[in-house]
């Protein structure tokens, strides 16, 4: 097994987090107008290397990698050539490789599913956000089948994060109407979405056409102004975390009118409320109610059969409820900032949730789905007040102390299993301005008692990582960074959208 390698960089900076050694691959069948190599658009050429000699060459810059770089392969495009990508990634992550793709999207589909379970980082390259100028841009009639790659991402087995790429060239993709449509075609992969760049279109690479005797297709196009172009980076990344608080708003809406119904589904008849009451009270938070009592609380409390898969309640419910399972089983989980679902527990017959948040009255942070068919005794806050809030006061003491060290295991799980590094900074911002942060004139001004290594350890991410994401969100201008201590919020509403 062969590839062929165009060149290597070591040391490499900005293709892929951290310090990376990158492999530009031969063979690219875009032919971009702008392409600055265009002698890497042929497959064959360049050094010939097997797997094996590639990871024995990454091997002797390992000690610059760190906890966060690694290796990247680069191009043309590298999944043109994919059998061998496939086993470069294989050797590499068997060795513990950090790994980065940079691709347009365009190579040998047989290995897509092989070969994006195997990267962390995927960089993907934009190249125009409509089928003319995509046309126009690569000299094929591709877009379809761009935006069909990107679709098929998590299907394929892709779980890491993504870096998105654009070269902005005058005339084409330089206005606001364009950055609009950028962020519209990713919508499909936005939560795996960690950074997005625009590259300004130079004409460094006119010479080698000339050298080559190829025309140049962009002659007479001037490059791109840079600082234009940074004030579209920074519209398209305020478009992006705009569409992130629009998506959801609608999925609350949606939980919602889930528990409007829910909460507005046919109970059980009295006689069967009765006899499932009286199988209650053998536990112990109901065994406390009075004998005179039960008549009330019966009229009062709501049992309601829930189907599988229906949401008993959801993230930012208020304390109304208290919701105890007579039968099925229901599971307690959060959607993490990066869409995936984590869930923390799975309550049967005789469990109950929302307690604590009775006791202290904080709102649920979590969701409640029955994952069976599922009766539910769902105890109104007064009738908790009236009749159980003053039960002994070991009861309460244990449920409180209980359910204070479940919220944390749940606030530490929440944390370390989000993998996009943008929402777990601007979570992390979010965190320090509610414990710390001080309005002044600049903005929110948040005193820092933590190096950048205690902020990585207190997000979930290493040190490099967050020291990135704060330059960027700093360039962004989402924050201010006065020194090593003091970080000064200045758009609050761009961190909520990463992280509400």
């Amino acid at each position: 097994m062969q590839g062929f390698v165009h060149s290597i960089e070591t040391m490499g900076l900005v293709d892929g987090p951290g310090t990376r050694t990158i492999f530009f691959l031969q063979g690219c069948p875009l032919r971009c107008a702008y392409c600055h190599n265009p002698d890497t658009q042929k497959k064959a050429g360049g050094r010939v290397m097997t797997p094996a000699e590639v990871v024995e060459f990454v091997g002797r810059y390992r000690p610059y990698y760190g906890q966060e770089g690694g290796v990247t392969f680069s191009g043309g495009e590298p999944l043109l050539q994919g059998k061998f990508l496939y086993e470069c990634l294989k050797l590499l992550k068997g060795e513990g490789y950090n790994t980065c793709v940079d691709s347009s999207g365009f190579g040998d589909s047989r290995y897509y599913s092989r070969i994006l379970p195997l990267v962390d980082t995927l960089i993907l390259d934009v190249k125009a956000f409509n089928s003319r100028s995509f046309q126009e841009l690569t000299a094929i009639d591709g877009f379809a089948e761009y935006l069909s790659f990107i679709a098929k991402l998590h299907e394929r087995g892709f779980r890491g994060q993504i870096w998105v790429r654009h070269v902005m060239v005058p005339g084409f993709t330089d206005s606001e109407e364009a950055m609009a449509e950028f962020v519209r075609i990713l919508r499909p992969i936005r939560a795996k979405v960690d950074r997005i760049e625009i590259l300004p279109y130079h004409t460094s690479g006119v010479k080698k056409y000339r050298e080559l005797g190829i025309p140049y297709r962009l002659e007479g196009v001037e490059p791109m102004d840079k600082e234009r172009a940074k004030e579209l980076e920074i519209y398209a990344n305020k478009l992006f975390a705009e569409d992130l608080r629009q998506e959801r708003e609608e999925q609350a809406a949606e939980r919602q009118e889930k528990l409007k119904r829910i909460r507005d589904r046919e109970v059980v008849s009295r006689a069967e409320k009765a006899e499932m009451f009286q199988t209650l009270r053998k536990l112990p938070l109901l065994s406390d109610v009075p004998p005179e009592d039960v008549e009330d609380v019966l009229s009062e409390v709501i049992l309601a059969n829930i189907k599988a898969g229906e949401v008993i309640f959801k993230t930012g419910d208020p304390p109304d409820y208290m919701y105890l399972i007579y039968q099925g089983q229901m599971k307690i989980f959060v959607n993490t900032m990066d869409g995936e679902e984590q869930i923390f527990y799975i309550y049967r017959d005789g469990d109950f949730v929302g307690g604590l948040n009775l006791l202290v009255q904080t709102p649920y942070r979590y969701i409640g789905q029955a994952l069976t068919d599922c009766k539910v005794v769902v105890i109104p806050k007064a009738v908790f007040n009236r009749y159980f809030y003053n039960s002994p006061v070991v009861l309460r003491g244990v449920l409180t102390k209980s359910f204070e060290r479940i919220r944390w295991a749940e606030e530490l799980i929440q944390r370390l299993v989000t993998s996009n590094a943008s929402m777990k900074t601007a979570g992390l911002l979010l965190k320090l301005v509610k414990r710390i942060g001080v309005k002044t004139d600049e903005g929110i001004r948040l005193e820092l008692s933590m190096s950048r290594e205690e902020l990585g350890n207190y997000s979930g991410l290493r040190r490099e990582t967050i020291t990135r994401k704060l330059g960027e969100f700093r360039e962004l201008g989402y924050i201010e960074l006065v020194g090593n201590r003091v970080i000064i919020i200045k758009d609050l509403e761009a961190l909520e959208s990463y992280a509400l």
